[in-house]
């Protein structure tokens, strides 16, 4: 019997000649859903495309195998029912050397084929982790052995600031793991420096004004429109003809308080506010005509009201802002040191791996975005490389999209064909399913298109899976 597909299922599957995301749910069938899209794409009856001509990337080989899998079976059960169509014969024998595969794999595909554009020795192997963790850590020690020896000022005040007791193995590891957040990054050393850049200020007003000041407004103000839609239920409750009554007045002044939070034009106009912070108590007198539940739940509003206030001034107006600020410049010596440091360690890492020949995943990434993007002061510009893959793939679908990178991103999006002015990357996943973050997935990518890609029409499109199909009725 044939599957009977919803009407959102049926969108992912037959929509073409755009950019996709795909929202979808727990238990909706986002796997189903993009495989049968897959099938429809290579017997399309107008329109046929050769498996080996999408480019189909998953987050762990168990997937990708999985997926080759069933798609290998759903082009089977279609020979069954049209035996003899030279096509599915075709694809049968394709799907072999489809490019079905992590982006890991398809990062070694491109360094593979294209090794002598960044020169290095094509008989190199991928690393395995415990070996690179203690070469990593080797080569840190022998960095900060050299600064020691040199003994300049400035690295006794960073080994005096972020050093936790008597061994160095702290500062190792706090070296170690500032590598490895740069090389989520395209261009892991441009974004070391502008780091150590952000903190040469000299007035509050620089503080201010600085991007990342921006971001931390952002997420306050996010924050404050959250806690003042909880005012606004808890209010509209004692509002009710059964509601507590009693404890409107001190929500309304917790509404007060958030509303001149957010009108304020500064970051110092807020912390003014929070310096003055204080809360209502609710009423004690008794209210025997409302709902026991309405004021429990009044109550709880309320208690959500205030740790998030409170949550938000010990996190970020803790101390005065021309403090703050002041710290920053006291701050930027040794967060400059511990840059300069990162860089060295980046450098004397990579020439230990050359060395030995040796690559790690991130190499991976970095290597083959060098071979399919020319990085110049100037811009960014594809490469003949990356030209020749984009006018090979149709369409490139990204599973578990969630668990991107920026460095993934830039890569998959250097061999779509979006430069030629054609939308044909295909993205599938869900954000609460995110769970690498610590191997450095973003899932702030998913969530920018989520909120701009439209939903009923246009070249960037969002289509959402949210029916579950897996779970019970009892369990939903």
């Amino acid at each position: 019997m044939a599957v009977k597909w919803t009407k959102e299922q049926r969108q992912v599957i037959d929509l073409r000649d755009r950019n996709i995301l795909v929202s979808a749910a727990a238990g909706s069938g986002k796997t189903a859903v993009l495989v049968e899209r897959i099938i429809s794409r290579i017997t399309d009856e107008k329109n046929p495309v050769d498996v080996d001509k999408l480019l189909v990337v998953t987050y762990t080989e168990a997937a990708a195998a999985e997926m080759k899998e069933r798609i290998a079976a759903a082009i089977e059960k279609k020979l069954e029912e049209f035996p003899g169509n030279l096509n599915l014969e075709q694809q049968a024998s394709l799907i072999h050397s489809a490019m079905i595969t992590t982006v890991h794999k398809f990062c070694l595909s491109v360094i593979r084929d294209h090794f002598h554009v960044i020169g290095i020795d094509p008989s190199f192997r991928v690393g395995e982790e415990g070996e690179l963790r203690m070469l990593q850590g080797d080569v840190a020690e022998r960095i900060l052995s050299e600064a020691y020896e040199q003994g300049s000022e400035e690295f006794h005040e960073f080994v005096e600031a972020f050093s936790t007791g008597r061994s160095d193995d702290g500062l190792v590891e706090l070296i170690r793991k500032l590598y490895i957040f740069s090389t989520s990054y395209p261009y892991p050393k441009e974004w070391l420096v502008s780091c150590k850049d952000e903190y040469q200020i000299s007035s509050v007003k620089e503080v201010e004004q600085a991007p990342w000041m921006q971001l931390l407004k952002s997420d306050i103000e996010k924050n404050l429109e959250e806690i003042r839609m909880l005012a606004e239920v808890g209010i509209a409750l004692c509002r009710q003809e059964d509601g507590p009554y009693l404890y409107e007045e001190a929500l309304s002044q917790d509404l007060k308080t958030v509303e001149l939070l957010l009108k304020a034009d500064s970051f110092e106009a807020q912390q003014e506010v929070f310096s003055h912070l204080s809360y209502a108590r609710l009423s004690g007198k008794k209210m025997p005509e409302a709902s026991e539940n309405k004021k429990e739940l009044v109550k709880n509003y309320r208690n959500q009201i205030k740790d998030g206030l409170n949550e938000i001034k010990e996190q970020y107006f803790g101390v005065p802002f021309e403090t703050a600020a002041k710290y920053l410049q006291e701050a930027g010596g040794p967060v400059g040191v511990l840059i300069d440091l990162t860089l060295r360690f980046s450098e004397a890492f990579a020439e230990k791996k050359r060395e030995k020949n040796l690559l790690d995943y991130s190499d991976l990434e970095h290597f083959a975005l060098e071979i399919l993007i020319h990085h110049t002061e100037n811009g960014d510009e594809r490469s003949e490389a990356a030209k020749e893959l984009s006018a090979h793939f149709y369409e490139i679908l990204i599973d578990e999209y969630q668990d991107s990178n920026l460095v993934q991103e830039k890569l998959l999006t250097a061999v779509s064909r979006m430069e030629e002015g054609q939308n044909n990357i295909f993205m599938v996943g869900d954000v609460k399913q995110s769970i690498y973050r610590f191997r450095l997935a973003r899932p702030d990518l998913f969530m920018e298109k989520y909120h701009s890609y439209l939903q009923k029409a246009g070249d960037k499109v969002r289509i959402d899976l949210h029916k579950n199909f897996r779970s019970r009725e009892e369990v939903l």
